[in-house]
């Protein structure tokens, strides 16, 4: 994998759309300060992932837009793009080539792309991860960040390990687990809250729901005896009708078996005349192709053995990716299930939420113009706290103006005496007097500028107002002649003074007015309260409604967010299953094709053998079987006669039963018209009703106690048993949601402590190759000494920080912050190298890190380079001419047109003629 190109459009100086195409080994840009080659090194950072603008010397987002030139409008977005070759697929795409790329507008929205298709920043990140490359990996390399890594705390260094050993993969899905395992808990106090107060309501409609299931007892004992009486009759036809059909079934099939065997014997016959008349014809092609059949057998053997090696080989490999991919199904089956039960239970609590604020909507009616006055009121309160705020900020920059005018006071009385200093000797006795007032009075304002710093404004007023400076006019006044400066410096109506002046008038003023409308604000909020305590009356009408509504709104918000949190975890599963399968597909198809193949083949193989066998056997049985259809022919001609005249005794048999079983329907027609009318059913819902006769008196019997019972029970709550049910099912619900939360949360811990283990096995073994690469590497670029790499807390290698120790040669052990600047390059030149030992970044961009080296620091630089150029790309922008002497390819960058940087592909002999930093031609 290497960078192929990237292309720049406004991305700070770049104006116009610039292609720079990148080869395996080393590249140089070059060109003069200023023309814009740091810009490269930044957009590199930007476009994979860099979020803040100071990292890539910029305020904010906006600035790295073109902001245009006297001869050229700003530009509204800006864009970088690099391409990528993967073909060796280390990056999780299978494509050649990747291109990543990266737009930001003036409006602040930001594009995220991968092959020109819109994604997260979290997916570029991931993309990435654990290949060395990526804003914050060691893939990027500069002056400011060789100091970072040699100044800053041990605990900061730890990422360029963490980034070699490939654990940042692990760290992401950490910090994810741990943001799921918070999310856990507050989901299972929310829960366990909810459980309670439905298991209240629950118990209490238990009670009701009992009384009301006896009361429908009742009722259907009661309906259920006066229909068994009414269905006695009806048995009685039903069942009359139903030996009539029986019987008239029973004559059909005789008729139907007897009309099917008469078709049949004359469909027989016409078959085997055709059948003896092309027997013979067909006998004769089949001996024809029995040879023929021979050969393609021996071919199709040989085909489907070469093709059942090739299955064996991908059904092993399809094997291994079913196993990943039932995995993660199962996990994802769980996941949508719990899905599906909580959007059913969002549906419920909805509706429950809008039936409530119907409810609410006319009581709120009441309490709208009390409402309206509040927040006219509140208005005015905001637009004076706006005006308040403006006033202030109005103040601040006024306090920033009096601090520089100080520093102005400070800048003009250093110059005066620095040219005192060169006065003539008689002045001197003069001079040393202004020149003891002068410090006295630098001292004073030093101090001024402090407190303003500290924002103890009125305190530096008070200072500077309480100077004595008469005695210093005096001599000025006397040496004004040779020195008159002072006097406009200091005394000046247009000069510092004068201006001090006038902002501490304007500062007063300003804070005058914002006294005036603090007491406009104090004013309006008394009507507020005046007004909510008139509100408060009304709230009382609704607090009971609103308590249910808070609370179906919190069940409704825990759904939504439980919701949200499945859907992320279930895009995670699928496109881990995605990936996968796209695997297995390309197996599977290839299976499938020669599966498809054989069973081409082995079908052909099989129709050979049986018809060759077949037409073995044919030939030989001809005569006979041609005898034997000529009997055949004539034995059914004489059954077919018999069996036609017994078909039509047969019909006439079934129209008789049909009349009787038209005079039953209609008896049983009738019971059905008078069980609709009385209790509103059909028949055919009252089928297993049937009982003896003998059971009538019991029956009457029951019905009379029946209604006395009901009358004994008094009102009954109908719909008790339904709200106990909803209840019931809620709760449960709720129990199966809590059960899977603790299950989900030792799942979570689970998984954190076999991320823990693995990252501190990874990064350990990391630390030690790194530590031995680094103390090789420091000897061979300083020619001697030595250097050591340590944890600061062994037995927490996830959280230790990493000290390095040095000794150059011929020196004592140093602390790095001691080391002169070149010797601070080549220690953390030795750090990065050690690191590509271990694990090389595809491509490497290095700004000016050569700038602090020796000529003879340079050499073993430039060596060490070309030796790891053979495993990683690098792209190096330098002035040196000895480090651009081994660029494979060169770009030199140049501002021809001002403030508009352009790429020139330069040859080496060109830039050998030229002073290093000379424009390019």
């Amino acid at each position: 994998m290497f960078l192929k190109s990237m292309e720049i459009f406004g991305f700070k100086s770049f104006a116009d759309k610039t292609l720079i195409s990148f080869e395996p080994g080393i590249t140089v840009i070059v060109g003069p300060n200023g023309c814009g080659k740091s810009n490269i090194v930044d957009s590199i950072k930007w476009v994979l992932g860099e979020k803040q603008a100071k990292n890539i010397r910029g305020e904010k987002m906006e600035d790295i837009i073109f902001s245009g030139t006297d001869n050229r409008k700003p530009l509204s977005l800006s864009e970088v793009s690099i391409t990528i070759d993967n073909t060796n697929r280390i990056l999780s795409l299978d494509s050649d080539t990747v291109t990543v790329s990266r737009r930001v507008f003036r409006d602040g929205e930001s594009e995220y792309l991968i092959n020109k298709s819109p994604v997260r920043l979290k997916d570029i990140e991931q993309l990435f991860m654990d290949t060395g490359i990526g804003k914050s990996a060691y893939s990027v390399m500069e002056q400011g960040k060789i100091d970072m890594i040699l100044s800053n705390r041990a605990e900061d260094r730890r990422y360029i390990f963490e980034e070699a050993a490939g654990i940042s993969r692990y760290k992401f899905q950490k910090k994810e687990s741990l943001k799921r395992l918070e999310e856990t808990g507050s989901n299972l106090d929310r829960i366990n809250d909810i459980v309670k107060e439905i298991e209240r309501e629950k118990d209490l409609k238990a009670k009701q729901a009992e009384r009301t299931k006896v009361y429908f007892s009742y009722i259907a004992s009661l309906r259920e005896n006066d229909i068994r009486l009414n269905m006695l009759r009806y048995d009685e036809q039903k069942k009359r009708k139903v030996r009539q059909e029986a019987d008239i079934e029973r004559l059909r099939k005789e008729r139907d078996a007897l009309s099917a065997r008469v078709s049949k014997i004359s469909a027989e016959n016409e078959r085997d005349e055709k059948y003896k008349n092309d027997i013979q014809l067909e006998l004769f092609e089949l001996d024809k192709k029995l040879h023929t059949y021979r050969i393609k057998v021996e071919d199709i053997d040989s085909r489907t053995d070469k093709n059942r090696r090739l299955i064996d080989e991908h059904r092993r490999r399809k094997e291994a990716i079913g196993k990943n991919i039932d995995e993660r199904a199962e996990s994802l089956d769980r996941l949508r299930e719990d899905m599906k039960k909580s959007e059913q239970a969002g549906v419920e609590i909805r509706h429950k939420i809008s039936e409530d604020r119907e409810r609410l909507g006319n009581i709120f009616d009441m309490r709208k113009k009390k409402i309206q006055s509040v927040h006219e009121a509140r208005d005015r309160i905001e637009t004076a706290r706006n005006e308040i705020k403006g006033n202030d900020g109005k103040i601040e920059e006024m306090r920033g103006a009096l601090e520089k005018v100080i520093k102005r006071l400070i800048d003009a009385i250093e110059r005066r005496k620095a040219e005192l200093a060169g006065s003539e000797e008689e002045r001197q006795r003069v001079r040393e007097r202004i020149d003891g007032s002068l410090a006295y009075l630098e001292k004073a304002l030093n101090e001024a500028a402090r407190m303003l710093g500290d924002g103890r404004a009125d305190d530096a007023r008070a200072l500077l107002m309480g100077l004595d400076i008469g005695a210093l006019r005096g001599d000025i006044e006397r040496f004004e002649s040779f020195e008159d400066g002072f006097r406009s410096i200091l005394f000046d109506r247009t000069g510092v003074h004068a201006e001090k002046e006038q902002l501490d008038g304007s500062i007063r003023e300003l804070e005058s007015v914002n006294y005036r409308l603090n007491d406009e604000i104090a004013g309006l909020e008394k009507r507020i309260q005046e007004d909510q305590a008139e509100l408060e009356n009304i709230t009382v009408m609704i607090t009971k409604i609103e308590k249910d509504l808070s609370k179906n709104e919190n069940e409704r918000e825990w759904i939504e967010k439980h919701l949200k949190s499945l859907g992320h975890q279930i895009k995670d599963v699928e496109r881990q299953i995605f990936q996968y399968r796209e695997d297995l597909a390309r197996s599977e198809k290839t299976i499938e094709g020669l599966l498809k193949e054989i069973e081409e083949w082995e079908a052909k193989l099989v129709d050979f053998n049986e018809k060759t066998e077949g037409l073995k056997r044919d030939i030989a049985d001809t005569t006979e079987k041609r005898s034997e259809i000529e009997t055949k022919i004539t034995r059914r001609k004489d059954t077919s006669k018999r069996e036609a005249e017994q078909l039509a005794k047969l019909n006439e048999r079934i129209g008789d039963h049909e009349k009787l079983l038209v005079e039953t329907g209609f008896k049983l027609n009738n019971i059905e018209e008078y069980l609709w009318t009385e209790y509103e059913k059909k028949v055919s819902e009252l089928s297993k009703t049937s009982v003896d006769e003998s059971m009538l008196p019991e029956i009457q019997k029951s019905i009379q106690e029946l209604k006395k019972n009901i009358q004994d029970l008094g009102p009954i709550n109908n719909l008790a048993i339904e709200e106990y049910r909803d209840l019931k099912k809620r709760f449960e619900y709720y129990i199966d949601q809590r059960r899977d939360i603790e299950k989900a949360r030792e799942d979570i811990l689970s998984v954190i402590q076999d991320i823990n283990r693995t990252s501190v096995e990874m990064l350990l073994s990391t630390f030690k190759d790194i530590q031995k690469n680094f103390s090789e590497i420091f000897k061979q670029l300083f020619e001697g000494g030595s250097a050591s790499l340590e944890l600061t807390d062994p037995e927490n290698i996830l959280e230790s920080g990493i000290e390095i120790f040095v000794r150059p040669p011929g020196k004592k052990l140093k602390n790095i912050n001691l080391l002169s600047g070149g010797e601070r390059a080549l220690t953390a030149t030795a750090l990065l190298f050690a690191t590509y030992m271990v694990k090389p970044s595809p491509f490497c961009f290095l700004d000016e890190i050569d700038a602090p080296l020796d000529e003879e620091n340079i050499g073993r630089f430039v060596k060490m380079m070309q030796q790891f150029s053979r495993t990683s790309q690098f792209v190096i922008v330098t002035h040196n001419k000895k480090t651009m002497s081994i660029g494979e390819s060169i770009y030199g960058i140049t501002m021809e047109e001002p403030g508009v940087s352009k790429v020139l592909s330069l040859r080496m002999e060109k830039i050998e003629k030229k002073p290093v930093g000379a424009p390019a031609p």
